[in-house]
């Protein structure tokens, strides 16, 4: 277990700085961009490996950490299937650390409770919600760097991150689609999961269930107001990583509340 860790958090300190190599548009670094797209693939199955003896080792439990790195785990396949054909591989630079963060953490995190275990009826909600999380989860780190990027801007200072980027008009565009996305499922999370909220057989599930309303509708205002009203710039991102928040809070959140407690 030990020595999976270290391996996923060596292949993804690699993958982290091998990122320049991909945001630079010139043709004689393509070997160094194949580079890392293979190298990305290999950090992902060790990932997906860890993840998994981790699950096990906790006895199958879906406790905060176990969570915690499932999350990262879809966002990052979610990254890898879309960065060829989407242009998000600037996301990139934010989720390949931030999931490198995680590992280390979870190799030194110790939980004996009970709280987190499942049962089949409730895996297709479960899968459905990480899902959607996913995709929102790429959303709002995409909003931190086109809030970023109009900072510069407005405030004229120059910044080499700023030619990395994609212009705002498609940073923006790619945003939407992510929420959309992430959306429809949050959507189908919220329907699956209200028979289980019914009959009161889970902890903590009605606290989700309620963050989780909030969300939906702080993005369903979101996408409205997109469509109808135009919304976007500080508007769209602040309710981009509201949205992310309640999310956080009733995936994550409660469930560290309740382990605790």
């Amino acid at each position: 277990m030990e020595l999976l860790g270290l391996a996923t958090i060596i292949a993804y300190t690699l993958s982290t700085f091998s990122m320049k190599y991909v945001l630079v548009e010139e043709e004689h670094l393509s070997f160094k961009k194949t580079y890392f797209d293979i190298l990305f693939f290999f950090s992902l199955v060790l990932f997906s490996a860890y993840t998994y003896n981790l699950a096990d080792n906790l006895y199958q439990k879906f406790n905060f950490i176990t969570s915690l790195e499932i999350t990262f785990l879809i966002v990052n396949y979610l990254f890898f299937a879309f960065m060829f054909s989407k242009p998000i591989k600037h996301l990139g630079l934010v989720l390949l650390p931030l999931t490198l963060i995680t590992i280390p953490f979870s190799m030194l995190y110790h939980d004996d409770g009970n709280i987190g275990q499942i049962n089949n009826d409730l895996k297709i909600h479960v899968i459905v919600s990480i899902t959607s999380y996913g995709f929102l989860g790429l959303a709002a780190i995409q909003a931190i760097l086109l809030r970023y990027q109009e900072n510069k801007l407005k405030s004229v200072q120059s910044s080499p991150f700023l030619t990395i980027l994609p212009p705002i008009e498609k940073m923006e565009k790619v945003m939407f689609e992510l929420i959309v996305f992430g959306f429809i499922l949050l959507t189908l999370s919220l329907i699956s999961g209200a028979p289980f909220v019914i009959m009161g057989e889970y902890i903590g599930l009605i606290e989700k269930i309620i963050f989780s309303v909030i969300a939906w509708i702080t993005y369903s205002y979101l996408i409205f107001s997109r469509y109808s009203k135009g919304y976007r710039g500080k508007k769209a991102t602040n309710l981009t990583l509201s949205g992310m928040a309640f999310l956080f809070i009733s995936y994550l959140g409660t469930k560290l509340f309740f382990e605790i407690f």
